[in-house]
């Protein structure tokens, strides 16, 4: 443990590092329940599972790789899970949750082996396939704030922008935007809070029932894998799509996050680099079991690498927080969709500007 890091640890600046990183993608705490939700799965313990497994993956995170890496189920791969695989292909989602599990092996034997797939795929490719997900995910989240609706002739039409629900989305997502561009930590999560609070002010969404009680129950979800679908062919290249999209992720969040030498040396730095995508398999096939989609290293762990993070004790003060956040069922799913759609939105926007590294 933290045998990686050179020099002496600061345990506040750490818990400093980790309040900023939790905060910052504390968002997949709505979110993920609200896409998840909708194949038909119980949203109560998809928050329970989603807080469990990324309070799991962080704490491993932190021990074993020592980096201050946070993880949680990850965007455009949860809605790719919900509205492609259950709802467009058809699957269970017991079925989806066994393809997201030998995805995660598969990434667990390719780790384990030492097997470099970084130069196997043209770099186009890796980011494009992150650009279309991000794209993907805009729609959902266009969906969600009802800028767009159905249509029976154009398959979509404009949403009624004066309606009242899409305004809690307009100003959700103008007040993020700002906050981000003055690159202030935590502005999903203050952006979702403020058009929560107009919106319960309004009368638009009913006050949440208390604050603190025990967590829903995870039973409909816990180990609900259907390992027998994996003989289906034509769950084949659902498994490949959630590890191939999930590798690269992973590969490059990593890169994206950076390495400082005055605290690594580059021996050090590989090891634990490669003990984090280890991990990061090792999460996703507890969150399957769990009953979440493909949990990834998030890339807003940077907000807290900025604010001093080093060392795994920030991403294991924030996996004790994901824990936490459990007893706070009623005020956070008290959040309407329409406030965590910008979220989702401007989330998708960032995977879509990798589009410019495309040649």
């Amino acid at each position: 443990m933290f045998g990686y890091h050179k020099g002496r640890i600061d345990a506040r600046q750490e818990l400093i590092a980790a309040l900023t990183t939790f905060f910052t993608m504390s968002y997949i705490l709505i979110v993920n329940p609200s896409i998840l939700g909708t194949s038909g799965m119980d949203e109560g313990s998809i928050f329970t599972a989603t807080a469990l497994a990324a309070g799991i993956s962080c704490i491993l995170m932190g021990y074993f790789s020592d980096r201050p890496f946070a993880l949680a189920s990850g965007m455009g791969l949860n809605a790719y899970f919900a509205y492609s695989v259950i709802g467009g292909m058809g699957f269970s989602y017991t079925a989806a949750l066994a393809a997201v599990f030998f995805a995660g092996l598969l990434m667990l034997i390719v780790s384990m082996a030492k097997i470099n797939l970084t130069n196997a795929a043209p770099e186009s490719f890796k980011h494009a396939l992150i650009g279309g997900l991000g794209l993907f995910l805009v729609f959902i989240g266009m969906q969600n704030a009802h800028f767009v609706t159905p249509n029976t002739s154009t398959i979509v039409t404009l949403g009624n922008l004066a309606d009242p629900k899409t305004l809690i989305s307009v100003i959700g997502f103008f007040i993020t935007s700002y906050l981000l561009a003055k690159n202030r930590n935590g502005a999903l999560f203050i952006g979702m809070l403020v058009a929560t609070v107009v919106a319960m002010a309004l009368g638009l969404t009913p006050l949440p029932d208390g604050i603190v009680q025990l967590p829903p129950s995870i039973q409909p979800s816990l180990f609900k894998i259907d390992f027998g679908a994996i003989l289906n062919p034509q769950l084949f290249s659902v498994v490949w799509t959630f590890f191939i999209i999930g590798f690269f992720d992973v590969l490059g969040v990593i890169t994206a996050l950076g390495n400082n030498p005055r605290f690594w040396s580059k021996s050090d730095e590989k090891v634990a680099n490669q003990n984090a995508i280890t991990v990061n398999s090792v999460g996703t096939m507890i969150g399957s079991m769990l009953g979440v989609s493909t949990i990834v290293i998030f890339l807003e762990s940077a907000s807290g690498i900025k604010a001093g993070g080093k060392t795994g004790l920030t991403a294991i003060f924030v996996g004790l927080m994901f824990l936490l956040s459990l007893f706070f069922f009623p005020l956070i799913m008290a959040i309407p969709i329409e406030a965590a759609a910008p979220a989702i939105i401007i989330v998708g926007l960032l995977m879509v500007s990798g589009i410019s590294n495309i040649n």
